[in-house]
C-alpha cells in the first residue's frame, strides 16, 4: 500500500514550491488504482477555487510522471487541471503535483 499526497500549485508545479497546498491524500496499491480518485480530488479542488466557482466546468488529465525537464524533483506525478468557461476560448491550466511514499501496512 502506498500513500499519495496531492499538492495544489499556482499554476506550474515549478514555480513556489514551498507554497504549494496540500488538497489530498489517498492509498492505493499503485498510481493506477488511485487515479480516478486522485483525478476528482483535483478536479473538486479546482472548481472550488474563488475564481472557477461559476461559469467554469473542471476536467483533468491522468497522472503523468514528472519528466526530465522539470526542475520540481519534490513530486513523482504531475496531474494537469483544465478549467473550460462556459463562454470563452481560453482553458485555465493549474498543475497538481503528487508525491509517492511508502503507506501504512
Amino acid at each position: 500500500m502506498k500513500k499519495y499526497k496531492v499538492f495544489r500549485s499556482f499554476g506550474n508545479a515549478d514555480r513556489d514550491i514551498k507554497k504549494h497546498e496540500l488538497v489530498a491524500v489517498e492509498y492505493g496499491d499503485d498510481i493506477h488504482a488511485v487515479t480516478d480518485r486522485l483525478m476528482e480530488a483535483v478536479n473538486d479542488d479546482a472548481s472550488g477555487l474563488e475564481k472557477y466557482r461559476k461559469h467554469y466546468t473542471a476536467s483533468s488529465y491522468a497522472p503523468e510522471p514528472v519528466g526530465r525537464y522539470r526542475r520540481v524533483k519534490r513530486y513523482a506525478y504531475i496531474v494537469t487541471a483544465v478549467l473550460s468557461p462556459a463562454y470563452g476560448e481560453v482553458n485555465d491550466l493549474i498543475e497538481y503535483g503528487v508525491t509517492e511514499e511508502p503507506g501504512e501496512e
